[in-house]
């Protein structure tokens, strides 16, 4: 019986080979795996003790960090992000397309829709050498750390966008204080006091940063706040919808709301007209992110614009210009910007 292999020392370089063995499958199953392909046919269960396997052997050929060394270049970087369906992502991979076009270096976006999580796609995009650094747009807070740690201790190139985890070396972010600040101050100019606000789960750092920036605007703004006044769902119509019928039963009623994502409002948008509220003359509504579709809705909705496709542009470039040891922790230069429209009016005496 073969002896099982065990986690090499540090200046060891752990093969494919070693990987197989641990897993139990043949050496060609790991490359075909790692090369995404298609033709290949194994089960999850197979290609999950391959995946665990590299990252207990810390399996990773040729690292990345050593071409940049050696090449002094980026050839590709890979974008993540948590599924292609969000038009929101969407914006920020038209950003770092737009900086792959002028930087003359390939841009690979994948979705973390398919694996467990996040890290089981990083770890096999690294042993793979498809791509050179990586910038990550998605993750929970505790993901999050889990990727820094991965991607640190390999010296693997990486820039997280818009995560602020504790302990993150390499995160460009939005302003979303500023932002939420911009949404509430435009509610109470109109004249609401009765503000709520619709925001992510906790366990999602934006979720969790943009509700203390809604209870510090609101405080600042001389209104007082209460716990109940936050509700968490989920970053998606449903999540708006599901987030807006509970907070519609809250005391007392909201007369305007924040909400924290733009595809969460179109779902509260939805449950407004099920529930024949009025938009704006019952509720106002405020979201964050300006896309496209907003001045196409009914009501068309007022909306903070948080620079979406800068800060995939300015992602793309810190992590081709920047060196890739050197700890980044900064804010997108472009400031959020209200859009005022249909769906916030004056409050009604």
């Amino acid at each position: 019986m073969p002896n099982k292999p065990t986690r090499q020392a540090s200046n060891a370089r752990v093969t494919g080979a070693d990987v197989a063995r641990l897993a139990g499958v043949d050496p060609a199953v790991v490359s075909k795996i790692l090369k995404g392909d298609s033709r290949l046919r194994v089960s999850d269960e197979t290609r999950k003790r391959v995946m665990e396997a590299i990252k207990e052997l810390g399996y990773h050929p040729n690292y990345a960090a050593q071409r940049l060394r050696s090449a002094g270049h980026i050839g590709a970087i890979g974008l993540i992000i948590p599924n292609f369906s969000s038009q929101t992502y969407g914006e920020i991979v038209h950003g770092a397309e737009v900086a792959s076009i002028k930087k003359k270096v390939a841009l690979f976006v994948s979705s973390e829709n398919e694996f467990e999580s996040p890290l089981e796609l990083i770890i096999g995009l690294v042993a793979s050498e498809r791509v050179d650094a990586l910038l990550i747009a998605t993750g929970t807070a505790k993901e999050t750390a889990e990727i820094n740690d991965y991607l640190t201790k390999r010296k693997f190139p990486f820039l997280f966008l818009n995560r602020q985890s504790v302990g993150t070396r390499r995160s460009l972010f939005l302003d979303d204080e500023y932002a939420i600040g911009l949404a509430v101050n435009h509610l109470i100019e109109l004249g609401h006091k009765n503000i709520y606000n619709i925001t992510g789960k906790r366990t999602m750092e934006t979720g969790k940063r943009r509700r203390k920036a809604f209870k510090d605007a609101m405080v600042s703004g001389g209104l007082t706040f209460r716990p109940e006044m936050v509700l968490e769902e989920e970053y998606n119509a449903p999540g708006g919808q599901r987030g807006f019928e509970e907070i519609m039963k809250r005391k007392p009623k909201p007369s305007a709301l924040v909400i924290s994502e733009f595809i969460m409002a179109v779902g509260a948008l939805n449950s407004a007209r099920k529930a024949g509220i009025s938009v704006p003359d019952d509720l106002s509504i405020v979201a964050l992110n300006d896309l496209e579709i907003a001045s196409l809705l009914n009501p068309t909705l007022t909306t903070v614009a948080l620079q979406l496709q800068a800060l995939g542009e300015e992602g793309f470039n810190l992590l081709i210009d920047r060196p890739f040891d050197e700890e980044i922790y900064q804010k997108v230069s472009l400031s959020a910007e209200l859009f005022p429209r249909e769906s916030s009016q004056p409050l009604r005496k």
